[in-house]
């Protein structure tokens, strides 16, 4: 769910998360509470500035700020954004696809 505050500020809150993920890549765990809150705020004509805040009661004592105005420059007309992967599943099907195989396997196929 998002909403404008006001001409330049973005708010966006995401709940009903899936408690099995990580919030990042460090592996902090969160629970079914968690709420996060993303603020984008338009700072000049080619800077938006991206704060995140995560609140999760169960896990955390109070909530934090995973992010606090990381800059986002605006990028010129003929930029090509990359295709990433999001999903430890979307990956699989990229080296299937690819011919790589399987990464948790070892080199004679066997784990």
């Amino acid at each position: 769910m998002g909403k404008w505050v006001d001409d330049y500020t973005f708010v966006a809150q995401t709940n009903g998360t899936d408690d099995r993920t990580w919030l990042d890549k460090g592996g902090r765990l969160h629970s079914n509470e968690l709420v996060v809150e993303e603020q984008f705020h338009r700072a000049s004509h080619d800077l938006l500035e991206l704060t995140v805040t995560i609140n999760d009661p169960k896990m955390y004592a109070k909530p934090w700020v995973a992010l606090n105005k990381f800059p986002i420059k605006l990028l010129p007309d003929d930029f090509d954004v990359r295709e990433m992967m999001c999903s430890v599943s979307e990956f699989m099907e990229y080296n299937k696809a690819m011919g790589f195989g399987n990464p948790t396997l070892g080199t004679d196929g066997k784990k």
